[in-house]
């Protein structure tokens, strides 16, 4: 049977080589080629099935390239196409078919003789594999300096890194070249590098301009390493080869340790058995395979280590030896009054070009206005606030356009009215700013306010925030430095006292106020962020996190999150939380609410914790009057009223009950279910007496029955004692 297979596969060989491509313009028969067998051996003809089939694939693809030909405009791009499709077509049939390395690089070497093309330029058709680097990272700089403000050096210092390896050369199995780019927010850390790959591609020094970012703050538990492997594979293999690290600084340590060896090493080494399934990396769970994937590679690849803090922060992350492999340190700066002016001139002149095009208005920007943003943007942000204003503009010079029916070719001129940005348009000026602060939400969260009875010391607590956050907008927008104050808080109290309302309101009156970027109030318990395994805690917190960012995380009970110090899923679960305000302390806001007493004992359970809420509001119980108040707003609510003659002896029984046992009679709940069994109990009475008021609920539709038991004054001690019988035991 191997001597069948063998004299099978040297007959495809011979179709393969003596094909005479030189003539293929006019191919001399269309004749598929058809190998033959003897039948009675089902092995054999099955080989001889494959081997036609490879055959036939060879037929097809020289008669598609005779016609292709024809066309001398796409034919040698189409050819590109072609062969690569052809090899890879090889390639996997001579798996099954008996074809070694050798017969495979006989095959290329007639493609590339006939044809002219490499095996590496079949897989990257449009790249250079030679080229004068002096001449053609001078012509990039030169592209890259008129599009990037500010950073002549950096600049530079871009081009040496990424023009490096195509001197030095490359050693086997390493990165092309591994840079660190250090530099403040919107001082052009992103652009530098997507206008870098638009560059390389557009001179065809390498195949994609697409840059891949890999931001390892997503990943935070060894749960995930299978995510983060998948990740890290579809980079390492995809088309593009500038591959950027971003927030390693949080990162976990293990994938952390994963990516210090593909930088040192050059690859990573994979702990378990992994395949591919249909290009995805899974892993293997049936034992040995054909094709496993055992290791990852960075060979071709420019990795490129995006941060604020310079080197210390390499050192901290990854060490020593890390820094080593880094070859280029690119620093960038923050702009200058002279930079934020030419970076405000372009952005001038695209505004004016993409309001001709697409808004069809004849836009001029005048001196005025530019002046503002350099004095007004916000310096700490760099180019990313100058975008943010020129962005605000044009969404409001095309709504200005939109609802106006402004006629095409109408001059506009943007200035300033009052000092305010401002469109003139025919006789009108229409504001240019969208202000991250709505005066209409703050009215309305304040009327909110108003109406929640009692809790004056809390309001004012939420009102004195906003005099503050505006206070450091202006230093920020001046360059000055900010001194901003934590606002996690605590919420201490009993049930129904209202925490998780206030709660509601401080998240709508943060994003009015610009505080928050989303606003949303995200409440959760132990159950939603503690899961029952290991390892799946940190994920399943981070998940909720990452849901209640630019919003609030309401923590309600938050002191079951600790059981003691063996409760290691509640542990990993409080870490993970003072991680995540920690990463993300400008635009997230959470609020953990409880019990006095227990509140107390639970911020002993983690040191970071007691000193990242400083903020305790205490939320009493309500009195007597303050249930009757509310118990009116409920009713009123619903569609009815109370009778003046049953207000005070409804007062003097939500006092009794609160003087009792606030806690177990619920508070503001107490008052919500006497309301509700009130109109319940008015039903019947109406329907038996058709000439009552249907809206009024009177002093025998309540049910003024006291039913709950009065506090356990020794509940502590006896919690006290049976403790120390068990340690005595």
């Amino acid at each position: 049977m191997s001597d069948k297979r063998t004299d099978e596969k040297e007959r495809l060989m011979r179709e393969i080589l003596n094909k005479d491509r030189t003539r293929l313009e006019t191919p001399q028969s269309t004749d598929e080629v058809v190998l033959t067998t003897g039948k009675g051996n089902d092995s054999i003809d099955s080989t001889v099935e494959e081997v036609n089939s490879m055959s036939n694939m060879i037929n097809s693809a020289s008669r598609a390239t005779s016609d292709l030909l024809k066309n001398a405009d796409r034919s040698f791009e189409e050819l590109r196409k072609l062969l690569t499709g052809q090899q890879k077509e090889l390639e996997d049939l001579s798996k099954d078919n008996g074809f070694n390395q050798d017969d495979m690089e006989r095959v290329q070497k007639e493609i590339e003789r006939d044809y002219g093309i490499t095996p590496q330029e079949a897989k990257n058709p449009g790249v250079l594999t030679t080229f004068d680097t002096a001449e053609v990272f001078g012509e990039i700089l030169k592209e890259m300096d008129a599009e990037i403000v500010g950073q002549n050096d950096a600049l530079n210092q871009f081009c040496v890194a990424f023009r490096r390896p195509y001197v030095m050369g490359v050693e086997e199995g390493k990165a092309k070249n591994v840079i660190l780019v250090s530099g403040p927010r919107g001082s052009g850390r992103h652009a530098c590098v997507t206008r870098m790959a638009k560059s390389l591609f557009e001179h065809r020094v390498i195949a994609s301009d697409d840059v891949y970012t890999i931001d390892m703050s997503l990943y935070q538990s060894g749960a995930q390493e299978q995510i983060f492997l998948q990740d890290l594979y579809k980079d390492l293999s995809g088309r593009g080869e500038i591959i950027c690290f971003e927030n390693f600084e949080t990162g976990f340590p293990a994938f952390l340790r994963m990516v210090d060896s593909l930088v040192c090493d050059g690859k990573v080494t994979l702990s378990k058995r992994y395949v591919l399934n249909k290009g995805i990396l899974v892993e293997n769970q049936t034992g040995l395979v054909k094709e496993a994937v055992d290791s990852l590679s960075a060979f071709g690849k420019f990795l490129v280590f995006i941060t604020s803090n310079g080197t210390k922060a390499v050192q901290n992350a990854f060490g020593a030896n890390f820094l080593y492999h880094v070859l280029d340190t690119i620093t960038l700066t923050t702009f200058t009054d002279e930079d934020a002016r030419e970076y405000t001139d372009l952005q001038s002149e695209a505004l004016i070009d993409k309001a001709g095009k697409n808004l069809k208005l004849a836009v001029t920007v005048n001196d005025e206005l530019r002046s503002w943003v350099v004095s007004n943007y916000d310096k700490t942000n760099g180019a990313d606030a100058l975008n943010g204003l020129f962005n605000d503009f044009y969404i409001s010079l095309s709504q200005a356009a939109l609802t106006g029916n402004v006629p095409a070719g109408t001059p506009v001129v943007l200035g300033l009215s009052e000092g305010v940005p401002s469109a003139f348009i025919s006789d009108s000026a229409v504001t240019l700013t969208r202000s991250k602060t709505s005066a209409e939400e703050i009215q309305a969260v304040n009327e909110e306010l108003d109406q929640i009875v009692g809790l004056e010391t809390i309001k004012e607590y939420i009102r004195s925030l906003q005099n503050h956050i505006r206070m450091q907008e202006i230093r920020k927008a001046q360059g000055m430095k900010t001194s901003d104050i934590s606002k996690h808080m605590i919420f201490t109290g009993n049930p129904g006292t209202g925490k998780t309302t206030i709660a509601r309101l401080i998240s709508r009156y943060m994003k009015a106020i610009g505080a928050l970027s989303q606003g949303q109030l995200v409440e959760v318990t132990r159950a939603d962020l503690v899961a029952q395994y290991v390892g799946q805690t940190a994920p399943l917190t981070m998940s909720v996190v990452k849901s209640a960012l630019g919003g609030v995380l309401f923590i309600d009970e938050a002191y079951s999150l600790y059981r003691g110090k063996d409760d290691s899923f509640g542990l990993e679960c409080i870490d993970t939380i003072v991680k995540a305000m920690e990463d993300n302390r400008d635009n997230l806001i959470v609020i953990l609410a409880g019990y006095s007493k227990e509140m107390e004992g639970f911020l002993e359970s983690n040191s970071g914790l007691k000193s990242r809420f400083p903020n305790t509001i205490h939320f009493p119980d309500y009195t007597g009057e303050e249930l009757r108040k509310i118990a009116e707003i409920q009713a009123k609510s619903k569609g009815y009223v109370i009778a003046e003659a049953a207000l005070p002896k409804l007062e003097a029984y939500f006092s009794e009950v609160q003087e009792i046992n606030a806690a177990e009679a619920g508070n503001g709940r107490l008052a919500r279910n006497v309301i509700e069994d009130a109109i319940l109990k008015q039903s019947g009475r109406v329907v038996s007496s058709p000439e009552a008021r249907i809206d009024e609920l009177l002093e025998e539709d309540f049910d003024f029955t006291v039913k709950v038991k009065p506090v356990d004054e020794f509940a502590d001690l006896r919690e006290f004692n049976e403790l120390l019988k068990q340690a005595g035991e």
